[in-house]
């Protein structure tokens, strides 16, 4: 199957979740119910969950202490964050978001202060962040004109690696 293919099969099977699950607001605010505990990701120790849940105008980073049923609203602006993974000492939680209109990006969220930091400042996309055991956190984007993966250190954004190889590009094929 061609690298073409696999993209488009890929981008058509994410729209697919998100209709699934209602749109969940991303896709066509204002026209479908809200998604409440949406993407969840447990802590490394397992005591605490967060999620995505519906805030004022967008979807927000929501705290559950599971010892204790407390929840806890831990942004509060007017984008949507998506895709959120601890890091493995549980202090802090990297997610992507768009400040600005059309351009995702990598931020961290430390869980005590609230303090977030915007990791990735390029025009690219900068999706899909995972927070490794290592403490780099990995990531997709479209740098250099392809999709590959890319690893940083939270503590030190000029550390920026690509892990991936280039592949070669693909002609695009027309026939019927």
């Amino acid at each position: 199957m061609k690298k073409g293919t696999i993209a488009v099969l890929a981008v058509f099977a994410l729209a697919a979740v998100f209709l699934g699950l209602g749109g969940c607001g991303f896709l066509f605010p204002g026209k479908q119910e809200p998604v409440h505990f949406y993407m969840p990701a447990l802590s490394p120790d397992g005591t605490k969950l967060v999620y995505l849940d519906q805030g004022k105008d967008s979807y927000e980073i929501f705290l559950l202490d599971l010892t204790t049923g407390e929840e806890k609203q831990l942004t509060d602006n007017s984008y949507n964050e998506m895709y959120l993974s601890w890091s493995p000492d549980g202090k802090r939680i990297a997610y992507m978001a768009a400040q600005e209109k059309n351009n995702l990006d990598i931020f961290i969220l430390d869980v005590e202060t609230g303090e977030i930091t915007r990791l990735t400042t390029h025009s690219a996309t900068d999706v899909n962040p995972n927070w490794s055991a290592s403490g780099k956190i990995v990531f997709n984007s479209d740098r250099d004109d392809e999709w590959a993966i890319y690893a940083i250190d939270p503590d030190n954004p000029d550390s920026l690696e690509r892990l991936s190889p280039s592949r070669p590009k693909e002609e695009s094929d027309n026939k019927q």
